[in-house]
């Protein structure tokens, strides 16, 4: 009967029946940015994840779950909720909306009494951004002694460390959520290759999985009680297939398909809760689908108007819904949109002159090498619109999505009329995104010419405007970068183009060669499309304070710092208004916590 029923379905049927009132804990990971063909239980390759593996060989594995959109947080917020993007408004990073339309699994869980917690390794996942909901303790506070001042993530095993000290271990039942962020690039794991390519990544994996198996052992050693484990990806990566580098702007297999298991914590089911070992699933799933399947499985209702269903027992012919709006938030081309149903997927531009519609049949040509172009074709009737009813609001550092490859976090205006298609737009867009990594990763100078040699093939683009002005205030130069910011920002004036422009003239501002009245109005501008950046808030605390006016720096900056007391930003400027305002002691208060965060880069006075 087991082997009938599958795994699952014995765990709704032991679930409903009350087997002597347990109450499972749940421990839900995600791991960024893993590829489905990278775990070798999908048999590409060999011994990359053997803890993966393992809880695969005694749970359930989904052999062809799908993700909703390939982009962190509007993924990460499906998955909670049930939601494709377009219906929860966080479509692309970066961005919030005042309140998710329904609750979020962790909500569900603490008003069922379970002890909620979570621990998150990327800033796309910070709190502001709204998925913080329903969990009593949510760690996204990335700053590491001597690690980076201003962090975009943090290591697999910094974060492991993270959870493991949280008290709700001992308490039954919990759900806690691990979001391990490793396999993101730029790749670079201890101990293992750097660099861009497939080598470099799959270091990336093998950390991953042994930080898996930390966590693991170490939740199994604090549980008092039975623990369904629940291990996916938000997407995959490129990789260079179908001349994708990374992810976000394509609708591929590389990027789209993920693996996603099952399994209970331990050698053994818990009582009452037969399990089936090493059940694979061949059905067509979406990762839309874990939280109604997790509540089934505790035998709770999902949520009446989400787009994912319980996969307890397996859907045939649903229509998956596959979106990406990043071509359009960040370049302003058309968005792409698809479906995958049972063998066949179909996928197009549909503000593109010419949308393109592709159909692929990801079973026989994993690697969509034979798209086959079609006029028509049933899939179509099912696709809907990437956008949303209400646009989400820009939040969070926008530099900081810079250092993660993502242009900005504000949508473009006046983007009416036929778009180009992405598709036919990615010799630009990995070239930024090469562009991108070279200065993320220390090389200004290989990152300048492959700008230049962008520009002389296409033109001012704001996005290429602005890389160059990254590049140079990296280089030192505060005007040419300052001159590309505002070329950028002539053509479209985003918060992150105000700041970074302001940025650029404070260093002339220092060295008397530029107006901070100038500045200010550039602050001022961002200020008023992002009141809460953080950056734009330090930097015009910074210039009160270098104008003689201290006191409103300090205003400014401790109403930030509230939120954010270990932003090392803000921490500097009040450091700088305290003494400027002969307050010495309180000022060597901040000496104290800088020195011991970031030692090598504290004042010393």
């Amino acid at each position: 009967m087991i082997g009938r029923l599958g795994s699952l379905s014995v765990l709704l049927l032991a679930a409903a029946c009350g087997a002597d009132d347990v109450r499972p804990s749940v421990l839900l990971v995600t791991i960024d940015t893993l590829r489905a063909d990278a775990v070798s239980a999908w048999g590409v390759e060999v011994g990359t994840t053997p803890v993966l593996d393992g809880l695969a060989a005694k749970g359930t594995r989904f052999a062809h779950a799908s993700s909703v959109t390939p982009i962190t947080l509007p993924t990460h917020a499906s998955i909670l909720t049930g939601l494709r993007p377009a219906d929860h408004g966080l479509t692309v990073n970066g961005v919030s909306v005042s309140e998710l339309p329904v609750s979020t699994l962790a909500e569900r869980l603490a008003q069922q009494g379970y002890a909620t917690g979570a621990f998150v390794s990327s800033t796309v996942l910070d709190r502001r951004f709204g998925l913080d909901a329903g969990f009593a303790h949510y760690d996204d506070d990335l700053v590491v002694q001597g690690g980076a001042t201003l962090p975009t993530e943090r290591r697999g095993d910094l974060t492991v460390d993270r959870a493991l000290d949280w008290e709700g271990w001992s308490d039954s039942p919990y759900f806690a959520w691990v979001h391990l962020f490793d396999p993101h690039a730029p790749y670079a794991a201890p101990g293992g290759r750097s660099g861009t390519d497939r080598a470099a990544y799959l270091d990336e994996v093998r950390f991953v999985d042994q930080q898996l198996g930390r966590l693991i052992g170490g939740v199994r050693a604090a549980s008092d009680g039975p623990v369904l484990v629940v291990v996916l990806s938000d997407h995959g990566e490129g990789l260079g297939q179908h001349g994708e580098e990374t992810h976000s702007l394509l609708l591929h297999e590389s990027t789209m398909h993920v693996p996603w298991v099952m399994a209970w914590l331990g050698d053994n089911p818990p009582a009452g809760f037969p399990t089936s070992r090493g059940e694979v699933r061949e059905d067509a799933v979406s990762v839309l689908d874990v939280t109604p399947t997790v509540l089934d499985v505790l035998g709770l209702p999902a949520a009446a108007r989400v787009e994912g269903v319980s996969v307890v027992h397996a859907q045939a012919g649903r229509a998956l819904p596959l979106e990406t709006r990043a071509p359009w938030f960040y370049y302003g081309f058309s968005a792409l949109v698809g479906v995958r149903k049972d063998a066949e997927k179909i996928v197009g531009a549909p503000d593109a002159e010419a949308p393109g519609w592709s159909l692929t049949r990801p079973l026989s040509d994993p690697a969509e090498l034979r798209p086959e172009l079609v006029a028509d074709h049933a899939l179509r009737q099912l696709v809907r619109s990437a956008a949303p009813a209400v646009e989400a609001s820009p939040s969070g550092r926008s530099e900081s999505l810079a250092a993660l490859g993502y242009f900005g976090n504000e949508a473009p205006a006046g983007t009416q009329g036929p778009l180009a298609d992405p598709r036919t737009r990615m010799e630009l867009i990995e070239g930024l995104n090469r562009a991108n990594m070279l200065l993320v990763t220390g090389d200004a100078s290989v990152a300048a010419a492959e700008a230049e040699s962008l520009r002389s093939r296409y033109g001012e683009i704001p996005e290429l405007l602005y890389m160059q002005g990254r590049i140079a205030l990296e280089r030192g130069d505060w005007r040419t970068a300052a001159e590309h910011f505002d070329s950028a920002r002539s053509i479209r004036p985003t918060a992150a183009l105000h700041v970074q422009a302001a940025s650029a003239l404070l260093r002339g501002v220092e060295f008397g060669e530029a107006d901070p009245a100038d500045v200010i109005a550039r602050l001022d501008k961002a200020l008023g499309i992002a009141p809460h950046d953080p950056q734009a808030i330090a930097l015009r605390a910074l210039v009160d304070v270098v104008a003689g006016r201290p006191a409103d720096g300090l205003t400014r900056v401790e109403a930030s710092l509230a939120s954010r007391p270990r932003d090392a930003a803000l921490l500097g400027v009040k450091r700088q208004a305290l003494l400027a305002l002969g307050r010495a002691a309180e000022a060597r208060e901040i000496d104290v916590i800088m020195q011991e965060l970031w030692p090598e880069r504290a004042t010393g006075r």
